[in-house]
């Protein structure tokens, strides 16, 4: 399906999701963040103001959670690294930490773990959304989306919902690896082209 026919279902069925919660696999280690002002910072070289504007966001996830909370379901996030990580995994970490501290839960699968669960690379970016629909997300070669496949069948839903939960099990508490893995990098100092 195209962008806005995945965006309108997407927004649809997600403040419906219940129990069964939303679960989220992201392998690429690089994205195109359009209309991010922080990432749009980052890939000018601007550090500073990149992670300046992400603290500028708190607020509105604080409240955006909050929402998710009061709904009645919990947000999860399967995030693959390969180490080194990327300029931008390097920026998107700082973004998922916040998103964690207010109860998203992030959990970090590096490769060398992904190994030894028996899983190769490289794996689909895919979100579940409870029980209804889950969407196989498509992007270019250089990050940018591109579009989704809808899964509806009760199998595959199911499904796919167990590996990525698998995996959440499987990985590293983002409370844990940032700090030991991330927090201590020098800031990518140069523009990042296509980022």
């Amino acid at each position: 399906m195209d962008i806005p026919t995945y965006f309108a279902e997407f927004d649809e069925a997600f403040w419906r999701i219940g129990s069964a919660g939303f679960w989220k696999l992201e392998c690429r280690q690089v994205y195109q963040e359009t209309g991010s002002a922080s990432w749009e910072a980052f890939c000018r070289g601007d550090w500073t103001a990149a992670l300046r504007l992400l603290d500028e966001q708190q607020p509105e996830l604080e409240a955006y959670f909050d929402r998710i909370s009061a709904s009645g379901f919990r947000h999860h996030r399967v995030r693959v690294v390969e180490e080194p990580v990327t300029p931008y995994l390097q920026w998107e970490m700082h973004l998922l930490q916040a998103k964690d501290r207010y109860g998203e839960g992030v959990s970090v699968l590096t490769t060398d773990r992904l190994a030894a669960l028996g899983v190769t690379l490289p794996l689909p970016d895919v979100v579940v959304l409870g029980r209804e629909v889950a969407y196989q997300v498509h992007y270019t070669d250089q990050g940018q989306l591109h579009g989704a496949t809808r899964h509806t069948a009760r199998a595959a839903v199911d499904g796919a919902r167990a590996f990525i939960q698998r995996l959440h099990g499987s990985g590293e508490p983002l409370a844990s690896y940032f700090p030991r893995a991330i927090a201590g990098l020098r800031p990518p100092n140069q523009p990042q082209p296509g980022a």
